[in-house]
């Protein structure tokens, strides 16, 4: 497509190539938007249908030769009214990358600065990284969320993925489906067709992140409300519930959460160890059984906080129950003599020595 653009003010729509008289080729049409892909695009595509008629491209003579589907300009910039973009524009609004693609496309064909009202794209031509208010997330975090969380549904019944999907954008935009032929009329539908739409891109911003997917995590935030009387993963067991809360406090912050949510807590950072961070002093061979199988006796599930915020429950041993059950005298032999023996009571401070009301040290 060719743009004819001048200072804000004045004309800005962008024209078509091969622009015959006033009617186009479909095809040469940007993709339709993603947040018009993921709606019921049938009204938008009936707009489209209504302003494209079989036309006469080639004569000889008066006798027409060729004849092709075309769509008025002027027609589809009347009918891509206000009142079109504003049964679309309450999902498309969510996100403001997926607002000023919209908008883009409107005004690409229209010429017009708003989409429903005046002022209601301000800001949407000069966007920063700074215009995600609450940043972004890869949509790899997903994985890290328990089942009954990304089966769930929002207060408004929306189920989590599809809140996801309005929230998501690619590290550029990227055509899914025909680039070369966006759109054609279809005759036997006697409807015109998408045959590509194109993702929101972060480049909508002007900068570059890593390629991949990711979501808006204000969208996210805005769109994916709960229920603290029903929240989701409630009945799922404290472990699957208590690593959906680590999940929604990463990705959207405490103020969703109740005030308390960290109370009961049970994690890695010091109280519990993870199985496979476990070590033996020098001397384990002369140690009895029954502190040996303590590690067995006092596992326990433990989360394992990562440094996104986000949480792994993880087989751990809880420390102040080894402890408890765990003193100089546990073990004798090679534990009291020479070089293991400064192992061994380095190892017993090192492992109890933090735990309240521990003392279990010989005095000498």
């Amino acid at each position: 497509m060719s743009t004819t653009s001048e200072d804000d003010g004045e004309n800005h729509t962008i024209l078509p190539q091969n622009n015959r008289g006033g009617w186009v080729n479909p095809e040469d049409f940007s993709p339709m938007p993603q947040c018009i892909a993921q709606q019921d695009e049938s009204l938008w595509l009936s707009t489209m249908t209504k302003c494209t008629k079989k036309r006469c491209t080639s004569h000889f003579g008066v006798i027409c030769t060729h004849h092709q589907w075309l769509t008025q300009l002027s027609c589809l910039s009347v009918s891509s009214s206000s009142g079109l973009v504003a049964r679309y524009l309450p999902y498309c609004d969510r996100s403001i990358l997926a607002k000023a693609q919209l908008y883009s496309w409107i005004r690409s064909i229209t010429g017009r600065t708003w989409l429903v009202k005046v002022g209601d794209a301000n800001g949407l031509q000069n966007l920063s990284p700074a215009s995600l208010d609450s940043g972004y997330a890869s949509v790899d975090v997903i994985a890290k969320a328990p089942k009954c969380l990304t089966r769930s549904t929002s207060v408004s019944r929306e189920p989590f993925q599809h809140v996801i999907a309005s929230c998501s954008f690619t590290s550029t935009s990227q055509d899914i489906g025909n680039p070369a032929r966006p759109w054609e009329y279809r005759q036997s539908e006697h409807s015109m067709i998408a045959l590509d739409f194109e993702t929101v891109g972060y480049d909508l911003v002007g900068d570059r992140i890593n390629d991949g997917d990711y979501f808006d995590k204000c969208c996210f935030c805005d769109s994916f409300t709960m229920d603290l009387e029903k929240e989701p993963c409630s009945r799922s067991g404290q472990f699957e519930f208590m690593k959906k809360r680590f999940w929604i406090n990463a990705t959207r912050g405490p103020t969703s959460l109740p005030n308390d949510w960290t109370d009961t807590l049970i994690t890695t950072q010091y109280s519990f160890i993870p199985i496979e961070d476990w070590r033996w002093p020098m001397c384990v061979a002369d140690m009895p059984k029954q502190v040996t199988e303590l590690t067995d006796q006092c596992a326990t599930d433990a989360y394992e906080i990562d440094s996104g915020g986000y949480c792994n429950v993880r087989r751990a041993v809880d420390r102040a129950c080894f402890c408890q059950n765990a003193s100089y005298d546990s073990c004798t032999g090679l534990c009291h003599i020479f070089e293991t023996r400064i192992d061994y009571i380095t190892w017993l401070h090192g492992l109890c020595g933090d735990v309240q009301d521990w003392q279990g040290l010989s005095d000498n």
